[in-house]
């Protein structure tokens, strides 16, 4: 048997939106030898813990609560998974379903307006009432999705400079200066970059070398661009499709290897975790093969060391896969366990 890892599992739930048979947050064993899960319970009941992430230093864990009415939660964690609620709060906006949890404050993305909140981390660890909100307005050209503003993820930028947020309904970029410790963390909007139109901007992963890669939930396509911190512009470099099925993709998660020689994308409809080379300046992409996630809707996964772990929403499952030494292609354990709507998974340090 190998090292014990654990993990904590985030689902819909029947409140949330889009509502789900989830009950909150889980914990689940991982077995590093052998890929085997094994659910140790449910850690916290919740409403739509939908995304989840961990402070950067302290023993705490942050998960929004994706409803009409959204609210950020915050928990103490314990070495036996066990979470203990510190209190939540609102969020300003509908449907967060991402969040950035930095030194001294956690800031949200409120999909459904498109509003970011910033949210003080207090002494005793709770998340405290929002201190700054961000409104946007724009447009796209895919109407059923893009009929207003859609904050969809929130990130810091090369350098940790700037909080980056994607906007899945605008097609854009958005960058707010980061300063540390300030009673208002984030300074003024900009525009970073404007994608082309339906590009759908989602998640993004940042490279060593200042390159950012961002996941178009619409186009299902990778772009990488250019960070330059002292214009906080992005600027295009290259592009490479998501997934090589040839048919319809809705791209989800975009994760880098620790050692960011890899990229790593899931695709929902094709169903299946890409993976790409990165060259080694980071400006280029180059694909090294695809596998089938075992499942539904892969709304997210997470690497732990050789292993990746997917999420498949419908109904709910988690899968393991082995990476390849050489490729990085993930290749199934053939373990698997059954969470009712599972959307994200987070290894505790």
């Amino acid at each position: 048997m190998g090292e014990r890892r654990l993990l904590w599992v985030g689902s819909y739930t029947p409140g949330s939106e889009p509502a789900g048979a989830g009950s909150g947050v889980h914990r689940v064993w991982l077995d590093t030898a052998t890929g085997a899960l094994t659910d140790g319970g449910l850690a916290a009941a919740a409403e739509g813990p939908s995304f989840l992430a961990l402070h950067p230093t302290r023993p705490l864990l942050f998960a929004v609560n994706e409803a009409p009415e959204g609210r950020l939660s915050g928990f103490a964690t314990a070495s036996d998974g066990t979470l203990t609620p510190l209190g939540s709060v609102g969020t300003g906006g509908g449907s967060p379903c991402h969040l950035a949890v930095l030194d001294d404050c956690v800031v949200v993305a409120n999909y459904a307006e498109g509003v970011v909140s910033v949210h003080p981390i207090g002494a005793d660890g709770a998340p405290g009432e929002r201190v700054q909100e961000f409104a946007h307005d724009g447009t796209g050209p895919v109407a059923d999705r893009q009929e207003c503003s859609h904050a969809h993820s929130a990130d810091l930028s090369p350098g940790g400079t700037h909080l980056l947020v994607c906007d899945l309904g605008t097609d854009e970029l958005r960058a707010h200066p980061y300063t540390a410790g300030a009673a208002e963390p984030l300074g003024p909007q900009s525009i970073a970059v404007r994608c082309a139109p339906g590009t759908g901007p989602r998640h993004l992963a940042v490279h060593p070398s200042g390159h950012i890669y961002v996941g178009g939930e619409l186009d299902g396509a990778v772009h990488v661009l250019r960070w330059d911190p002292a214009t906080a512009t992005a600027a295009p470099v290259s592009s490479a499709p998501a997934t090589a099925t040839g048919g319809r993709t809705l791209l989800a998660e975009v994760t880098l290897s620790a050692d960011a020689r890899r990229l790593y994308v899931s695709n929902r409809v094709a169903d299946t975790v890409a993976v790409f080379d990165v060259a080694a300046d980071g400006a280029a992409l180059h694909p090294a093969g695809e596998a089938a996630t075992e499942g539904v809707w892969p709304r997210h996964f997470t690497l732990a060391g050789d292993l990746l772990i997917a999420a498949n929403q419908d109904p709910g499952s988690l899968e393991t896969f082995r990476l390849d030494p050489a490729t990085g292609v993930p290749a199934a354990t053939g373990n698997r366990l059954d969470l009712p709507s599972a959307v994200c998974v987070l290894p505790a340090r």
